[in-house]
């Protein structure tokens, strides 16, 4: 016995290790418990455990909260996801009818274009044609004058080397004339 009790007895511990007190049948590993459970106890009466309880119900809260928020960012950053994606498909789109729209642009000035050249071309054709025409006008109108004063000089010069014979060819058919009058 220890501590002079017959309560109080000296055990030996498991597996002969040192002894343990024993009061009331209960070793000091079960009067720990014991103590652990009044402690326990008191704590819960007192109210420490709706108070660890509310502050662990707060930071439930808390994080319910913040994982609302975060489901709700997330919500939003997926809205935006989808809206610029959308956009850039959009912005696509239109970059696709832009340049369809640039393309069909250039084939109708191009084909413009070429019409307005045939048409230059036509125009210069036409002008040339009649400048070649009104110089070929000119030459023969140049060459028929040229002609004539030829024409002219001749029988001028034809005219001056019989003059004197014509003269007296007229002067006989006008006596001739005289005579039978």
């Amino acid at each position: 016995m220890i501590g002079g009790s017959p309560a109080w007895a000296a055990t030996t511990g498991a597996g002969g290790g040192p002894p343990h007190d024993v009061f009331l049948g209960i070793d000091s590993y079960g009067w720990v418990g014991i103590a652990f459970a009044v402690f326990v106890g008191l704590l819960w009466r007192l109210g420490a455990f709706r108070a660890l309880l509310g502050a662990l119900d707060a930071r439930a809260a808390e994080v319910r909260a913040r994982l609302a928020e975060a489901e709700a960012l997330r919500a939003e950053a997926q809205a935006l996801r989808d809206r610029a994606a959308a956009e850039a498909e959009q912005a696509r789109r239109d970059a696709a009818a832009i340049r369809a729209a640039a393309e069909a642009d250039a084939a109708r000035i191009l084909a413009g274009a070429e019409a307005e050249a045939e048409a230059a071309i036509a125009r210069a054709t036409r002008l040339a044609e009649d400048r070649l025409a009104a110089a070929r006008r000119a030459a023969e109108t140049e060459l028929r004058r040229q002609a004539a004063d030829l024409a002219l000089r001749a029988a001028e010069d034809i005219l001056a080397r019989h003059r004197s014979e014509l003269e007296r060819l007229t002067d006989a058919a006008i006596a001739e004339l005289d005579r039978r009058t």
